[in-house]
């Protein structure tokens, strides 16, 4: 059998599915993907904490909680970084004009040769990593 293409989810792309903005579509057939096994999605724990924040700054803290809550139970893994995946997102950093938080979904999706889900267009631009388009 063989392993299905992996993908990194941003926060980009889970706020907009969240808040049902441009975006949400594709990331809900991704999410369908996912549940079949057709797709493998991951999710830095940073990127997890950035969708947290700015689901509560643009809604409110019970939108991102229920946000955590929901997140249980997607078919998305999880991953906290260990010291040498939070250097690669530092270096990233660096050298590229991206958010610290897009570093580490950069970074994620580098080690596990990934492409990363989103509509931020700093990770779209900066050329290190496949970029799923899901933005305007």
């Amino acid at each position: 059998m063989t392993r299905p293409d992996t993908k990194v989810l941003d926060s980009w792309a889970m706020v907009a599915w969240v808040c049902d903005e441009s975006g949400a579509t594709a990331v809900h057939a991704l999410l369908e993907l996912g549940e079949a096994g057709r797709v493998r999605l991951l999710m830095s724990v940073l990127n997890v904490g950035e969708t947290f924040y700015t689901l509560a700054k643009r809604r409110n803290l019970g939108i991102a909680e229920q946000f955590l809550r929901y997140l249980a139970f997607l078919p998305v893994e999880v991953c906290v970084p260990d010291r040498a995946g939070v250097m690669a997102a530092a270096r990233i950093k660096a050298v590229k004009a991206v958010a610290y938080g897009d570093s580490f979904a950069i970074a994620l999706a580098q080690a596990e040769d990934a492409s990363v889900v989103t509509g931020d267009d700093e990770i779209r631009q900066c050329g290190l990593v496949p970029v799923d388009w899901v933005g305007r």
